[in-house]
């Protein structure tokens, strides 16, 4: 039996802006497809508003709020890229708020620098969009990734070095609360909201618009691939200790392990550089002399750069993604972490060739612009300088799924082991970057909360009690409001 009631139903379809769209299973735009398999929940209504009152009306239909008194109260998530594997953009048995297809559009506006987002806008349109001004958003690094997540969970990407964290360069935000109202938010308007959404989730209600800050753009960059075997590992992980030691803000770059076509093993390194090709290769010509299997050079336009990775984050199969930071020091990074991971990481999906899609990618963005910026300052807590760390699972048979987690551990708990040989506990504090720990941010224990958001934890809770003293939003690290508070 559906959990929706059709009098109720027939009201909000009526109360919806024309390009709206509600669909029940099996009808035409009804769509839970995620970036993960393993993400994909049965809803039973998918909601598509086109405006901040459409979600209104949305978000009382699902609390059964005046006029929809006759409606249970059910579960509802907010999508937006939907590229997250954790199951926060689904529902089991509830109403989705799909912003993605009606509430996408971008505007520019060249003059103050500044881009107008909506929640349901993706990377890839918004860097076309830019572009076509000669400007640039920092923004993550796959183009199909949802500006609306990855803003909520801190943000970090190729640009991260020169501009800070995606929250560092939002400016302005609109959000409709579980209440219904729809609430500006700028650092003159509502200011502590603007703090909470920088970094706290999706907690506080549905972002219909993200206001960002734009810089200059060159319209191209630099990019080198290389290859190597495992074998070169020591050389590749001098070098790239060497290379952070004395690069410029303008250089970046990963290094994944990953599993060739063949199923065999090799190091994959993406470098980048934002500037002249002639320099590019100058700075980057230290590894080839490394002597790879195959190293690649090119001009990519701006607009590609945030397609570099789209092919190993296909969307598709089933994911569990775990995220670790390993701290910035003069030393560098330890080649006993990086050889115990490795060797982990292939043992493993040698063992279960269900998993040898799965990869480990080493981020060496520079954390020189926002590690800057005080810990209290937005409510991403994590502001050690840090490389990150992205542990990525996949597999497409669903006989390995009680396996997946099992594997997903193993790695880590390598990783872990190996780090703290290395580094002092002061500085693995945190555990790792928030839009990367996709099982843990179904944990809601002080603990875990307190751990993810550190310092900053109690003055979220205060924000959460004045916008969401329900606790509608409760999918992705869900901070609870203070009941005792509501009360009086």
């Amino acid at each position: 039996m559906s959990p929706i009631d059709n009098h109720a139903l027939s009201l909000l379809r009526a109360a919806l802006s024309s390009y709206a769209t509600i669909s029940l299973p099996g009808e035409p735009g009804y769509s839970i497809k995620r970036w993960a398999a393993n993400a994909e929940r049965q809803a039973a209504l998918v909601a598509c508003p086109a405006t901040p009152q459409d979600v209104v009306h949305i978000l009382a239909f699902v609390q059964g709020r005046t006029p929809y008194e006759s409606q249970e109260k059910l579960d509802v998530a907010v999508k937006c890229g939907g590229h997250n594997a954790s199951g926060a953009s689904s529902s089991d048995g509830g109403v989705v708020i799909d912003l993605q297809p009606n509430m996408h559009a971008v505007r520019v506006d060249p003059e103050e620098k500044l881009a107008y987002v909506g929640g349901g806008a993706l990377i890839g349109p918004l860097d076309e969009a830019v572009q076509k001004h000669g400007l640039a958003a920092p923004v993550g690094v796959v183009s199909q990734t949802g500006i609306g997540g990855l803003t909520l969970g801190g943000g970090i990407g190729w640009l991260s070095g020169q501009h800070g964290l995606v929250i560092d360069n939002l400016v302005a935000a609109t959000l409709v609360t579980s209440r219904g109202d729809i609430v500006s938010t700028s650092e003159d308007e509502n200011p502590e909201l603007l703090w909470a959404l920088r970094g706290g989730g999706g907690n506080f209600g549905v972002v219909t618009e993200f206001v960002f800050k734009l810089y200059d753009q060159r319209p191209d960059l630099y990019h080198a691939c290389l290859t190597f075997s495992p074998s070169a590992l020591p050389s590749v992980a001098d070098e790239i200790n060497a290379w952070l030691a004395d690069r410029c803000i303008l250089e970046t770059g990963l290094l994944l392990f990953v599993n060739d076509p063949t199923k065999q093993p090799i190091l994959l390194m993406h470098l980048l550089y934002n500037g002249e090709a002639k320099e590019g290769e100058s700075k980057f010509a230290r590894f080839e002399k490394l002597k790879p299997h195959s190293y690649e050079t090119q001009v990519i336009k701006y607009t590609d750069m945030n397609r570099l990775t789209d092919a190993a984050a296909s969307p598709g199969d089933s994911r569990i993604r775990r995220g670790h930071f390993v701290p910035v020091t003069s030393a560098g990074i330890p080649f006993d972490l990086m050889r115990t991971t490795f060797d982990t990481w292939h043992q493993l999906t040698q063992e279960h060739p269900a998993a040898t899609k799965s990869i480990m990618m080493w981020e060496f963005y520079s954390a020189e612009k926002w590690s800057k910026v005080p810990s209290n300052a937005t409510a991403y807590v994590h502001r050690n300088p840090t490389y990150n760390v992205n542990n990525i699972v996949r597999w497409s048979d669903p006989a390995f799924t009680p396996g997946a987690l099992p594997v997903a551990k193993a790695i880590d708990m390598a990783f872990t082991q190996a780090r703290s040989n290395h580094f002092a506990p002061h500085l693995l504090v945190g555990g790792g970057y928030a839009n990367y720990l996709d099982i843990e941010s179904q944990n809601t224990s002080s603990n875990m909360l307190h751990k993810r958001f550190g310092s900053n934890y109690e003055r979220l809770v205060q924000v959460k009690t004045k916008y969401d003293p329900d606790n509608l939003f409760c999918k992705w690290f869900g901070i609870p409001p203070n009941t005792s508070a509501e009360a009086s």
